[in-house]
């Protein structure tokens, strides 16, 4: 009987009727396991607690993630700052404006466009299937702007197969594209120049073309149809009438040389690009740079190379004609093949023009500050700039609704509830984690800007610009940003790059000294440059020392050593948050000078970087919180488990228990009836 006991315990099949005592010991069981069950509850009631917790701090990271897509559109001046450029004929152009546009009105005449060179060939192909070649194979040279391109052919090589061949070739790189084009009277092949502008010329290489192909596709086989120019511009009346057309000039300097010396020391070619004409020119080991200019002017049939002797160099000039259509363009190898005198040696020191503003692309953003022309037809139009304050004012409510979205979940989660006597928390009352967050956040957007300074900066709080945090206790908005739109207003309307710095300066410089008690812009060294992602906005102390001679003999930035260079110098040092920043020394008078440098960072880019930092996948205080939490989670589920290992085990070794106890009564239950009929017997005996 004890083995089938066994058996029935570990396959947990023990059940109890209570036929054998009349005692229901099952529901005596459930009971027993039931109350020994309230510490897995308890335990069960703790984790969703923390689970709730690590919930709404998933709920708080989606809020700052938004948070920081809302600030990332605004912090940059540009993206903060919005301009309006309107243009009174906008068949003519079209104009956009950034934040460095000042409002004002410019009276703009487009001339002419930019535009491509296209050539369509005159030969006329009965079929796009015609063979092109005369059944033999060649190759077809030419070069677009500045660059030489060879497309080899096969003795079956047909039109159609002749155009793919140009756009598929690896030199080309999209600088022409090719098609066959049907007139009407038959197959032709179109020639279009991908890059507008004056110089960016299709011209044929006759001369390295194969003779089979120039009958079909020589020079004089393409009819121009378009030449490519420059868009030309008559701006706020400049220039006067008439214009004064202005000459290409490179220039190529070689160093320790003289114009008596050779230039290279094997033979090979010059060639280059005028006015609408290829000019090879053959440069032999003999040949000085002296005779180099002169094998150009025979050339291209005029006086438009020199070269001269210049402190202990070579200047060798190419000079061409007035006109914007007489630029000079040097053929990169293989069209030159000397090493010395590819496109690279060469460096433009004025541009070919018709005497106007000129440019080779229809959008321009650097006549006008501030301002993109869109030009789109010949005509004349008045673009008229000026700020927009409706739309800033709008950035700026969203800067304060994302932040009080953030604010508000915070506060949420964290208040203390008093009705009448009790008083009553909310699930992350009193958590450190949510306080720490939010005094970050209320530190960022209650304290002066990082770089900026109270004696040189007109605005350096948020509170100057009318963005307060309400502090009446019982206020909805208790904790939150409470927004003046007309004291901003004012503001922008004063001083608008103020206003911009402050949101978006986005590392702006400048730089400080203290001159009888007055702080005031430094004049002994200026800004030269800083790293973006090195250095660190603030503000820096700067000292140097100047000596005898003029020379800077010692320097230092943010208190670590700076590096010399000449008059520069340089933040260096590990642990330097004004590492990578440059300053350019202006006064060189024996002595020593102090000051500071600041780079500013505006409260978009702060709250950006603190988000950032607090919401790291890894790093982040979020994170880590959570991490925590789920440590302690994970804690909790091994005693759940645990107390559920226990109770199995209780309720195993109680049903074993009461199943000898439900024996016992039964064998005792037994001998009770056995002795009731016995005396049952010897009753009805007597």
């Amino acid at each position: 009987m004890a083995d089938d006991l066994t058996t029935s315990l570990a396959s947990g099949s023990i059940r109890f009727t209570g036929l054998g005592s009349g005692t229901d010991f099952d529901s005596m069981i459930t009971k027993l396991i039931e109350i020994e069950q309230v510490r897995t509850k308890r335990l069960e009631s703790w984790r969703s607690d923390w689970e709730a917790k690590s919930d709404a701090f998933d709920s708080l990271s989606s809020n700052m993630l938004s948070l920081k897509t809302s600030l990332d559109s605004m912090n940059t001046t540009d993206e903060f700052l919005t301009k309006n450029a309107v243009s009174s004929n906008t068949t003519a152009l079209t104009a956009t404006a950034g934040s460095t546009a000042e409002e004002s009105t410019h009276q703009v005449d487009v001339l002419s466009l930019a535009t491509n060179d296209m050539h369509m060939g005159s030969v006329i192909f009965s079929s796009p299937d015609k063979i092109i070649s005369d059944g033999a194979a060649g190759a077809f040279v030419f070069t677009a702007g500045s660059r030489q391109v060879t497309v080899n052919v096969t003795s079956t090589t047909t039109l159609t197969q002749f155009a793919s061949l140009i756009n598929s070739d690896a030199d080309n790189r999209n600088y022409v594209r090719a098609s066959v084009v049907n007139d009407g009277s038959g197959y032709r092949l179109q020639i279009r120049g991908m890059n507008l502008g004056a110089g960016n010329d299709f011209i044929v290489d006759n001369s390295a073309t194969s003779a089979n192909l120039l009958t079909n596709f020589a020079q004089g086989q393409f009819i121009e149809t378009q030449n490519a120019g420059n868009a030309r511009l008559r701006v706020d009346g400049f220039p006067l009438d008439p214009p004064t057309p202005s000459e290409d000039i490179l220039k190529a300097t070689f160093t320790g040389k003289t114009t008596a010396d050779t230039i290279t020391t094997t033979d090979g070619t010059f060639k280059l690009a005028y006015d609408g004409t290829l000019y090879s020119v053959d440069v032999t080991a003999a040949d000085t740079y002296a005779s180099l200019a002169g094998k150009i002017n025979t050339a291209v049939g005029f006086s438009m190379a020199t070269a001269a002797d210049v402190s202990g160099n070579v200047e060798l000039t190419l000079t061409g004609e007035a006109g914007s259509d007489k630029q000079i363009s040097i053929i990169s190898s293989p069209g030159t093949t000397v090493g010395a005198l590819q496109p690279g040696a060469f460096a433009q020191i004025q541009g070919a023009t018709d005497g106007y503003f000129e440019r080779s692309t229809n959008s321009i953003s650097d006549i006008v500050s501030g301002v993109t022309m869109n030009l789109a037809s010949i005509g004349s139009s008045t673009i008229t700039t000026s700020l927009d304050p409706q739309a800033v004012t709008a950035k700026v409510q969203t800067f304060v609704d994302a932040v009080n979205s953030v604010l508000q979940e915070i506060k949420d989660q964290t208040q203390v509830t008093t009705v009448g006597e009790n008083v009553s928390g909310s699930l992350l009352t009193g958590n450190y984690g949510m306080q720490m967050i939010q005094q970050k956040l209320k530190n960022i957007l209650a304290e002066k800007g990082v770089g900026f300074d109270y004696d040189m900066d007109p605005l350096v709080s948020l509170g100057s610009v009318g963005i307060t945090t309400d502090t009446s206790q019982g206020s909805a908005t208790f904790g939150l940003l409470v927004f003046d739109s007309g004291a901003f207003t004012a503001a922008l309307k004063t001083d608008p790059d103020a206003v911009a710095r402050l949101f978006s300066a986005d590392n702006y410089p400048s730089t400080k000294e203290m001159v009888d008690g007055v702080a005031v812009e430094s004049s002994n060294f200026n800004f030269e440059s800083s790293i973006k992602g090195i250095t660190q906005a603030g503000e820096y102390s700067v000292s140097y020392t100047v000596g005898a001679g003029g020379d800077i003999t010692s320097a230092s930035i943010n208190g670590f050593p700076a590096s010399i260079d000449g008059t520069k110098i340089v933040a260096t040092g590990d642990g330097n948050a004004a590492r990578g920043l440059s300053l350019e020394v202006i006064n060189l008078t024996a002595g020593t000078y102090s000051g500071s440098a600041q780079i500013k960072s505006g409260k978009t880019q702060e709250l950006i970087d603190e988000l950032k930092r607090l919401t790291d996948s890894t790093t982040g205080t979020l994170e880590v919180l959570k991490d925590n939490y789920q440590d302690i989670m994970d804690s909790i589920d091994d005693k759940i488990a645990y107390e559920e290992r226990r109770l199995a085990l209780l309720e195993k070794n109680l049903r074993l228990r009461f199943a000898n106890l439900e024996a016992v009564l039964g064998t005792y239950d037994n001998i009770s009836t056995q002795l009731s009929s016995q005396i049952s017997s010897l009753s009805s005996k007597s």
